[in-house]
């Protein structure tokens, strides 16, 4: 059954005049009540009143940053959309450019899951005289899983060569 608004302010009353003992539910700590500011319904202490309009300007603020993130969100996807494809771009035509440091004939492209098996020399002197493997990356972009497993598996030199 609901209590009045002056029921609950005796009960603050009592509360506050009596020898009573709470404990936080945050860190179990005691307290006695006489020391809470107790507040019936809308009717805020001073301090508690401070309270309520620093957490509703907080959540005010975090609505603001919601909605700007809302609005960013879309952005960010596009932007790294086009980064990635333009890395996908740039991977397929990086032996054309200058400063590749590879003879762009001694290439031969995989993309996946690397992009270049290099045989160093074919070209130039007929005899392959190392095989690289190479991947290319823009950004800040990072080798995947299976890409630093083959990185791993040659560095380890756990490849071989086999005729069938």
């Amino acid at each position: 059954m609901a209590k009045s608004n002056k029921e609950i302010k005796d009960l603050i009353v009592s509360l506050k005049q009596g020898n009573f003992m709470a404990e936080c539910s945050n860190c179990g700590d005691s307290f006695a009540l006489k020391q809470a500011s107790l507040f019936a319904m809308d009717e805020f202490t001073p301090e508690a009143e401070a309270l309520y309009k620093e957490l509703k300007a907080g959540i005010a603020e975090r609505k603001k940053e919601l909605q700007e993130l809302k609005v960013k969100g879309p952005v960010r996807s596009q932007v790294t959309a086009r980064s990635v494809n333009i890395g996908f771009i740039l991977e397929r035509i990086a032996p054309a450019f200058d400063h590749f440091p590879f003879d762009r004939n001694d290439c031969r492209s995989l993309f996946d899951p690397i992009d270049y098996v290099i045989f160093e020399g074919l070209h130039r002197k007929g005899k392959v005289e190392k095989i690289i493997f190479s991947d290319i990356k823009t950004g800040d972009a990072r080798l995947g899983k299976t890409q630093k497993q083959i990185r791993d598996a040659v560095s380890g030199k756990k490849v071989t060569f086999k005729l069938y």
